[in-house]
């Protein structure tokens, strides 16, 4: 059996620790594409954030004009329109049309419905609206 000295075993296991040029490149370079992927992903977060945000804004703006809309008798077949929190809003009455026939021998009921649209558009162009019914009372009696 032959025995190293000390000093011999420091000196070759020394020679062959630590790692090479390129196996150091190649782990900067996972490091680099685990971060790029990590930054799109931060990326499309705030993206996604940013969008409900927006929505979030018209929805409340939405109900805003919605809860101030004119009561029956004063909301007459037009539009209205207006600005509100940096996106505009549109409001639209309009006659339902109903394609049943009426029955016959049966007097018509005192109250019509009418379509409502309400729509906001946002600062950045995106829309939301709601189509709702509302009853008033009959004109043409």
């Amino acid at each position: 059996m032959c025995k190293r000295r000390p000093s011999e075993a420091r000196a070759s296991a020394g020679a062959e620790a630590g790692f090479t040029l390129i196996e150091v490149l190649i782990a900067l370079a996972v490091v680099a594409v685990c971060i790029s992927a990590i930054g799109a992903l931060m990326g499309t977060n705030i993206r996604a954030v940013h969008q409900i945000d927006q929505r979030l804004v018209a929805v409340s703006t939405l109900r805003k004009v919605e809860t101030a809309l004119p009561e029956r008798s004063k909301l007459v077949a037009a539009d209205l329109a207006g600005d509100a929190s940096g996106g505009t809003w549109s409001v639209s009455a309009s006659p339902f049309i109903d394609p049943s026939p009426p029955i016959a021998g049966k007097e018509p009921p005192s109250w019509v419905p009418e379509a409502i649209a309400i729509k906001v558009r946002s600062p950045s162009g995106s829309l939301v609206e709601v189509e709702t019914l509302r009853l008033v009372p009959r004109t043409d009696k």
